[in-house]
């Protein structure tokens, strides 16, 4: 998980109760180092009423780069110190902080630090800045604590994100126009380099006979074999599950989207299904089919702590108010539902499919999907429950509840999303939408 960066700046007005406004500021620094001991908080050592204050700070989170800014409202303050911020780090996310009015004293309005907040916000929105969020409450109190958390886990996203590289390994998918990525843009939205890769390269690993054969009894460990999987496929399997580590490894990829057919099964031999699997247990990301976007989905979900998920397709609406999340044998096995039958089958590819095939477990879950849609970014994201789900099928799915499945599919389909979507374990929802709302992009949260 990245360690970030967040400088913390309290601003105050002397016409206001400083000496309250700076003892709010010390309380609170005390109780964010305890909250997230993953983060360095950089502050000055008092508070700052001028502009002329932010010089020598300055000096001190330029040394490094910050990952975030929080304007602490300490007391009201005027508006030109959150203008001069903004514009030296223009890039750098923003919150507004405003903490709760203590006791009057006198009568008077001792901090107004909500009203010096607001201005900050509405200056800043209005400057043309996207990548703001506002928060109030004390850094303890419950609701704040979980907001701040989920925007320092939508930082540590886009920190990750700026230095990511996709491995699109032999091209999309043949028609799958859908998943195909204009790269110049993932660049210019996110940082995110794709590097293309010819499949030769894969096929030109070579691979030693004892991690071959170590590789081969740990399928057997894993796995029912199935009587067409012969000796010669179950080596192929092992051998591919090796190239692709190595490669991942060589490539110094986050994620490898794969064009998985035609060609493995024509020219290697085999699928690359169950291969991608135990990739996918190992902590190496692969996506179906060249899904670059997916494949950005599966590491937005790592970024922010998750490390259980799955691409899937939402093949079946049943009746009983469920989809059928499934794929043909990429699901890691450690989602295993440790109830089904975990085996190797060769059901499709004319006998060269070669997938796992188990049912995932039971649990919380956020589907989601980050997708490039007629020149817009958009976020799909849903939280819902995989159930306990009967194998009858063969591959790697679940069944997950939505309140209308009909209406759920109809308007995700109508809203031009492509047919892979992540499903996460875990609630993460919250999360996501403050990574959205940080990058401008739309947000579809199916009520369905």
């Amino acid at each position: 998980m990245e360690k970030l960066r967040i400088a913390v700046i309290p601003l105050v007005r002397s016409t206001f109760d400083v000496n309250e406004g700076t003892r709010v500021f010390k309380e609170q620094i005390n109780i964010l180092q305890n909250i997230d001991t993953n983060t360095d908080w950089i502050f000055p050592t008092s508070t700052i009423e001028y502009v002329e204050n932010l010089k020598s700070f300055y000096r001190t989170i330029q040394k490094e780069p910050v990952d975030g800014i929080i304007l602490l409202s300490a007391t009201f303050h005027l508006g030109d110190l959150a203008l001069h911020i903004s514009r030296d780090f223009p890039t750098v996310p923003i919150m507004c902080w405003a903490v709760p009015e203590p006791p009057y004293n006198g009568g008077r309005v001792r901090l107004n630090s909500l009203v010096g907040a607001h201005l900050d916000f509405s200056n800043l929105y209005r400057a043309g800045r996207n990548d703001l969020i506002f928060a109030y409450g004390y850094a303890n109190d419950p609701d704040f604590s979980k907001k701040l958390l989920n925007w320092l886990m939508a930082l540590r996203a886009i920190k990750t994100l700026k230095n990511c590289k996709i491995g699109l390994l032999g091209g999309r998918a043949r028609s799958f126009v859908n998943v195909d990525v204009y790269e110049p843009e993932l660049y210019k939205e996110l940082g995110v380099l794709v590097e293309p890769i010819l499949l030769e390269e894969l096929f030109n690993f070579s691979v030693d006979k004892e991690e071959l054969e170590n590789e081969i009894q740990k399928y057997t460990n894993l796995y029912k074999l199935v009587a067409s999987l012969d000796k010669e496929k179950l080596e192929k399997v092992a051998r591919l599950k090796i190239m692709l580590e190595k490669l991942y490894k060589i490539s110094k990829v986050h994620a490898l989207a794969i064009r998985c057919w035609p060609e493995f099964a024509n020219y290697y031999g085999i699928s690359p299904c169950a291969a991608m699997s135990s990739n996918m247990a190992e902590g190496r990301i692969m996506a179906c089919e060249g899904d670059v976007l997916g494949a950005l989905t599966m590491v937005i979900f790592k970024a922010i702590g998750c490390e259980e998920f799955y691409l899937a397709d939402i093949s079946q609406i049943f009746e009983t108010g469920h989809l059928l999340l499934w794929h043909c044998g990429v699901a890691a096995h450690n989602l295993w539902d440790q109830r089904s039958e975990r085996h190797l089958d060769t059901y499709f590819a004319g006998g060269k499919g070669v997938t796992a095939g188990f049912v995932l477990k039971p649990g919380t879950v956020t589907l989601a999907r980050l997708d490039y849609i007629r020149n817009h970014w958009i976020l799909f994201v849903y939280e819902t429950e995989a159930i306990q789900t009967d194998q009858e099928l063969k591959g790697t799915y679940v069944k997950v509840a939505a309140k209308n499945p009909v209406k759920f599919v109809e308007s995700l389909i109508e809203k031009g999303f492509a047919h892979h979507i992540v499903m996460a374990y875990g609630s993460y929802s919250s999360t996501l939408k403050t990574l959205a709302q940080l990058k401008g992009w739309g947000v579809y949260d199916s009520n369905c």
